[in-house]
């Protein structure tokens, strides 16, 4: 039945049917059991501290998963240390129109969703039932298309206040390719503004949380190494690296309705995969001594995660 859905509908029931097994414990033993045939696995030798932020194994899901924070109970029952959502927006917004989403070879897609959010309000009424739970909340800051980039600041900021009870950890998404002009936030000159808002927010909240921002994997070197000197100067945690490729040669691969076309390209595909490792080999070379980094790209099973690892991530 599944197969017959469009990619986007595929996902937002897979989402809506771990959040049905949220419901009883018994729903997430039997959970557990489909999923791996035993229950959740532990073994100290796989923690990791990421920034202060103690995780039980290095496997976070990454952000744009669950985008509204319904699932993060049963995402934890499958065995991942934590969960980022969002990314998450000062208002509600529809994102691009449908269908945005393609699943254009066995495990690799490509999506233009245009940070569909609820917006943050909605996001925390979902994540108060997971307070208890002491679950690492990832939150994605994202930003709403309206938004001028000099008002950017603001709304990150403000995003930021409200999702604070909530957050193990904050990412400023500054990297998605699907909101018109986001990537130029990526630029120095915009970047320091973003992080030295976020900060303050945190700081007026209580004190501050882990902070990454997310990186595209299209910058050059050059580029990666200002956006580390800025993000050594601000003492942020670290860099998540990285989001979908727009590479026009890689998206071509698979045919010439896809070359051109808009949106990113992420999964399983050799060529992705390779450089976002070696973007994460680069930041760990040049700054892994200062800044922890959380690897994004074509994981997919133990050998692809440890692939990450090896390069330097956590």
């Amino acid at each position: 039945i599944l197969n017959k859905c469009d990619s986007e509908t595929f996902h937002d029931l897979a989402r809506e049917s771990l959040h049905l097994a949220e419901l009883s414990p018994i729903t997430l033993k039997l959970l557990e059991f489909f999923a791996d045939k035993h229950s959740r696995f532990e073994d100290k030798r796989l923690n990791v501290n990421l920034g202060g932020l103690e995780l039980e194994n290095p496997l976070i899901v990454g952000a744009g998963w669950d985008k509204k924070g319904r699932a993060v109970l049963g995402l934890w029952h499958l065995g991942f240390a934590s969960v980022e959502v969002g990314s998450v927006t000062e208002y509600g917004q529809p994102g691009n129109p449908q269908p945005r989403l393609f699943m254009i070879s066995s495990g690799v897609a490509i999506n233009w969703l245009g940070f569909n959010s609820p917006g943050m309000d909605i996001v925390a009424k979902n994540l108060d039932r997971y307070k208890n739970t002491n679950i690492p909340i990832g939150i994605s800051l994202g930003l709403n298309k309206e938004v001028e980039h000099k008002d950017a600041p603001r709304s990150y900021a403000t995003v930021t206040k409200r999702m604070y009870e909530y957050a193990g950890y904050f990412a400023i998404n500054v990297s998605s390719p699907n909101t018109p002009g986001l990537r130029k936030l990526q630029d120095k000159e915009y970047i320091v503004q973003l992080i030295e808002a976020v900060n303050q927010a945190m700081d007026e909240c209580s004190e501050r949380k882990p902070l990454f921002v997310k990186i595209a994997p299209d910058l050059t070197y050059d580029a990666i190494d200002e956006l580390l000197e800025v993000a050594v100067t601000h003492n942020i945690t670290g860099i998540i690296a990285s989001n979908t490729t727009i590479n026009s040669d890689l998206k071509g691969k698979y045919g010439a309705r896809w070359k051109n076309s808009p949106g990113g390209l992420s999964g399983d595909d050799e060529d992705y995969r390779k450089m976002t490792t070696d973007i994460i080999s680069h930041i760990y070379r040049n700054a892994g001594d200062k800044l922890d980094i959380i690897g994004v790209g074509g994981i997919n099973n133990a050998e692809t995660a440890l692939e990450k690892i090896k390069a330097g991530a956590k």
